[in-house]
């Protein structure tokens, strides 16, 4: 099959309809790309990274991958063409290996990084809108099970001692992480069971339960987060009803939006002690306060994709004198992207996201992506202010944001 007839069967959905076991098989790989086991397996060493035997676990994620990425090689490459920034990123990210304070790491996690986007692109093109939130929901039951069980049936892995005494991180060392995951599942669960009236049930109930993770995580971020999906969600649907009901919805959320931006500029103190906060942001301006030096130190490259944290004597380790603690991210896409690959970095990713988000407001209206899509992107947008999500490998969020990108890349390629 030629690029330019891969390109059209995948515009008029004309590839074959999936067999029953492999929208389980994708589901079952997305909850394995979120890494729970290897926290878990770390949780229960008291470690922070888990063993090295723990990545043998990806195995069959893997060879699913290179089966389904062969089979359809054709539609593969067509979807990669609609996603050039996507592919420049990843590029630029190998390419750092060359300019790495440690090459080794960035090569390593640069394969890892191809990798995991290869999947989010396998997601976009080999399902229809609605395939697709409904395998993404499949995933987000098998790591909502597995949270409640792991902090029901082994408490000191699944639940957190030391830092945040009681507050559940299900199958991951953090709460935030718990929370932030939940947060996205809440937001997919709901949309699956909007759309497909003979799982309503299940995917309903799995939006209750991320939802009640989201409350047991203590997470203000992700209990916001969760809030702005819902009401983006509930401005779609509403805009459905009629022009009248759409300005209305748009209207409030307007507002909404305004009165928070006011009370935030007005009386900072006041927000975030609502939100359990601190005017820090938990130690997070510590940190971006101190890595101000090390960026102005290499603006336009940075010190390699991955690279930054790594070496103990490296120009991290004047951060966490800084601060005082061993922190392992900026806690920030934005600076870490800054850290990682400079203003070469930052320009592509902000471009790349300024593009993706504008087809997301567009494709509101849409019956078959307006009603989750946006609010996916708006919680990634909003999680790239405090925590390094972007450009990572196996991570939950890039994964979902880059198949997002991705297919509403390949819509706009087919309209135009």
């Amino acid at each position: 099959m030629t690029l330019a007839v891969a390109d059209h069967a995948l515009a008029r959905g004309a590839i074959a309809a999936p067999a029953r076991w492999e929208p389980l098989a994708a589901a079952l790989c997305l909850a394995q790309f979120s890494e729970p086991l290897f926290a878990a397996i770390a949780q229960a060493q008291g470690a922070l990274e888990p063993p090295g035997y723990a990545r043998w676990f990806f195995l069959p994620a893997y060879a699913f991958l290179a089966f389904a990425a062969w089979r359809d090689r054709a539609h593969a490459w067509a979807i990669l063409r609609v996603a050039p920034l996507l592919l420049a990123l990843f590029g630029l990210a190998l390419a750092s290996t060359l300019w790495s304070i440690d090459p080794s790491a960035t090569l390593r996690r640069g394969a890892w990084l191809g990798l995991t986007m290869l999947f989010a692109f396998y997601l976009a093109w080999r399902y229809s809108w609605r395939e697709l939130v409904q395998v993404l929901a499949g995933g987000f039951v098998v790591l909502v099970a597995g949270s409640f069980a792991l902090a029901l049936l082994a408490p000191d892995i699944g639940r957190m001692t030391a830092e945040h005494p009681g507050a559940w991180s299900g199958l991951w060392t953090h709460k935030n992480t718990l929370g932030g995951i939940m947060a996205l599942a809440v937001a997919v669960c709901a949309a699956a069971a909007w759309v497909s009236p003979q799982r309503r049930m299940l995917w309903s109930l799995a939006a209750l339960g991320a939802f009640t993770l989201v409350l047991l995580s203590t997470s203000k971020t992700a209990l916001v987060a969760t809030l702005l999906a819902m009401g983006i969600m509930g401005v779609a649907a509403l805009q459905r009803r009629g022009p009248i009901a759409a300005i209305a919805a748009l209207g409030t959320f307007a507002v909404l939006l305004i009165i928070g931006a006011g009370a935030f500029v007005l009386t900072p103190e006041l927000l975030v002690e609502l939100l359990g906060r601190d005017l820090t942001l938990t130690g997070r301006t510590d940190i971006w306060q101190a890595t101000g030096p090390a960026i102005a130190a290499r603006p336009w490259l940075g010190y390699g994709y991955y690279a930054f944290w790594l070496p103990d004597a490296g120009p991290a380790y004047w951060v966490r004198e800084a601060v005082g603690w061993k922190v392992a991210s900026a806690h920030s896409s934005w600076l870490e992207l800054s850290l990682g690959l400079g203003r070469a970095g930052i320009a592509l990713f902000a471009l790349q996201t300024c593009a993706t988000l504008m087809r997301g407001i567009a494709a509101m209206s849409r019956a078959d992506a307006g009603l989750w899509a946006p609010a996916l992107l708006a919680v990634f947008a909003l999680y790239t202010l405090s925590e390094s999500h972007a450009l990572q490998a196996n991570n939950l969020f890039w994964i979902i944001y880059v198949t997002v990108a991705a297919r509403l890349a390949l819509d706009a390629r087919t309209k135009g």
